[in-house]
């Protein structure tokens, strides 16, 4: 979904070839996540929990990743795909959508972390300052975002 806001409105083509190289730069990661979970983690003395969060990371992010390079791949294949792709992307009703679902996803993420701050705090400080984190990094890339698109636009 976020992909889909990588658009270069009048080349599609360099926008396909974008997407290819994110694409394909989540499956180095992913296959990173596989090597650390089968070089470094069998020697750790990490719990369950972390070793399962090895494997299921790098298989999410390794499946996703093919799975999308091999869509924009087909979509750079065959032309007619590509142009009925490049239409649905570009209109507008589509495009309001997307912005609409993804400034809904953003503040209901912030406003339920900074929640969890709360039942945090007394229960793991360090997880309460690993959500915090999080939320400064949340807002320093909105802030920047917004005075980059401000210039941009």
């Amino acid at each position: 979904m976020l992909m889909k806001k990588v658009t270069f409105s009048k080349d599609y083509d360099k926008t396909l070839k974008l997407r290819c190289l994110c694409f394909g730069a989540l499956l180095v990661i992913g296959l990173v996540g596989f090597a650390c979970y089968f070089l470094l983690v069998p020697q750790s003395n990490l719990g369950d929990y972390a070793q399962g969060f090895y494997l299921g990371a790098a298989s999410g992010i390794t499946v996703a990743a093919v799975f999308f390079l091999v869509r924009t791949l087909y979509l750079m294949a065959h032309p007619e795909a590509k142009r009925q792709a490049r239409i649905k992307e570009t209109d507008e009703r589509e495009r309001k959508i997307l912005s609409g679902a993804i400034q809904f996803a953003g503040l209901f993420t912030f406003y339920a972390a900074a929640l969890a701050l709360f039942v945090l705090l007394p229960l793991s400080l360090h997880a309460y300052y690993a959500l915090i984190g999080v939320l400064a990094v949340y807002t320093l890339s909105f802030v920047t975002a917004n005075l980059w698109l401000s210039k941009k636009l």
